[in-house]
């Protein structure tokens, strides 16, 4: 039927043309962003998974920045770590050439001081954006203040929380600070000389080292005493519990108390008292002949890692020329203990690198993820313009043409 009142050709071609620009404007979308799916009303299900996931990525990537600063403050302990293992190394080397009679042992304790030097800097030059993993600081009570490192590792989304995961170790000391110094032996049995041995331990006046109630940090001193009668006697007084107390000079009689009472029962001929920051031991019985015969050999003051003593402490008191036994049988097991602590920290090293991989690769993977869900295929949307222009032409021909119906109508009239 033909009517000038409802034209259903053009109504028709205009649906068409309606729908045709639709989906050109959609595909041109498409193609101007990169996205099928570009918000919730394109698919509200895959854009919520996406927004989600986007989320994620960005937490992985905030991860994956903490990883990194973490790589860097591992990395930069375990090449400090391996330095110091290579110069202890050297410095036992330079300790077994010092256990030899003829040669000039002060040379080699000079190149021994040296390498100690070196050591000390490792530790403290081991810095990563102002962290050190070689250095660790402690409270007054002696318990330490930041042993524990955390790196943010990984996060874990479940029922609506965010669980984040880290890799937690603990920094390995390996500062070369003490309170105690070298010790000073008279190797000859006898001697006109009334001072055997010292060692020197800098406590330091109140405020300055310690405060009242701190331990100081010392372990077991140990030293070897022969008497006049030539009875060899291997002495140990442990001064672990000393804490500071009151003042210097009451808490350096606690000590010459302890090992008094240790000399005492080992049967020697030797007394200790302080001068100044020196232990000193002397003979209490000459002989006739205005000589000593009793002898001390082998004196060494331990520690424990505390704000007096660095992981590495007892490289301070390593000395040939008149410590030379001692000195190698600490040196092996300095050595060992930086070993240890070098593997610790390589081990973290690892650890982090392997972790930061796998952030990358899950990142990727979720990205991959997310572009499966929304992305749109360039290709398709290509063709797919070229038909709807193609269509939209079609369109508006034919309702150029549907319109022209009522005039054609009108023409018979005429």
């Amino acid at each position: 039927m033909a009517s000038i009142m409802t034209n259903t050709s053009a109504m028709t071609a205009l649906q068409t043309l309606r729908r045709v620009t639709d989906d050109l404007a959609t595909t041109q979308d498409r193609i101007s962003t990169g996205l099928k799916v570009n918000n919730a009303k394109d698919n509200a299900a895959y854009w919520s998974i996406a927004t989600t996931m986007r989320a994620d990525v960005a937490g992985f990537k905030a991860v994956k920045e903490s990883l990194e600063l973490g790589s860097g403050t591992t990395n930069t302990a375990s090449v400090a770590s391996k330095n110091i293992v290579e110069n202890l190394q050297t410095l036992k080397a330079r300790v077994i050439a010092g256990q030899t009679n003829g040669v000039d042992k002060s040379l080699i304790q000079n190149d021994i001081d040296q390498l100690v030097k070196l050591v000390k800097g490792a530790a403290a030059d081991a810095s990563f954006n102002g962290d050190n993993l070689l250095r660790i600081t402690y409270s007054n009570d002696g318990t330490a203040k930041d042993q524990n490192v955390d790196i943010l590792a990984s996060l874990s989304r479940s029922a609506g929380t965010v669980d984040p995961s880290y890799i937690s170790f603990q920094r390995q000391d390996m500062q070369v600070s003490s309170i105690v110094g070298k010790a000073t032996i008279e190797q000859q049995v006898d001697s006109t000389n009334d001072l055997k041995a010292s060692v020197g331990i800098a406590i330091g006046a109140p405020d300055t080292t310690f405060i009242d109630g701190q331990n100081l940090g010392l372990g077991n001193l140990t030293l070897n005493v022969t008497n006049e009668a030539g009875t060899k006697t291997a002495v140990t007084v442990d001064l672990s519990g000393i804490d500071y107390t009151t003042d210097l000079a009451t808490t350096q009689g606690l000590i010459e108390t302890a090992v008094n009472a240790a000399l005492t029962t080992a049967g020697g001929d030797f007394q200790v008292a302080f001068n100044g920051d020196k232990l000193e031991f002397t003979d209490q019985d000459l002989n006739t002949d205005g000589n000593f015969t009793a002898k001390v050999d082998s004196l060494w003051v331990g520690s424990k890692e505390s704000d007096a003593f660095g992981g590495l402490a007892d490289l301070t008191q390593i000395d040939v020329t008149s410590n030379a036994t001692k000195s190698l049988e600490v040196i092996n097991g300095l050595l060992d203990k930086a070993i240890g602590k070098a593997a610790v920290i390589g081990s973290i090293e690892n650890r982090v690198s392997v972790q930061n991989d796998f952030v990358s690769k899950l990142t990727d993977s979720m990205n991959k993820g997310i572009g499966s869900l929304v992305d749109a295929d360039m290709n398709e949307e290509s063709s797919r313009l070229q038909a709807l222009q193609v269509q939209q032409q079609l369109a508006t021909q034919a309702l150029s043409i549907a319109n022209q119906g009522p005039q054609n109508i009108l023409s018979l009239f005429r």
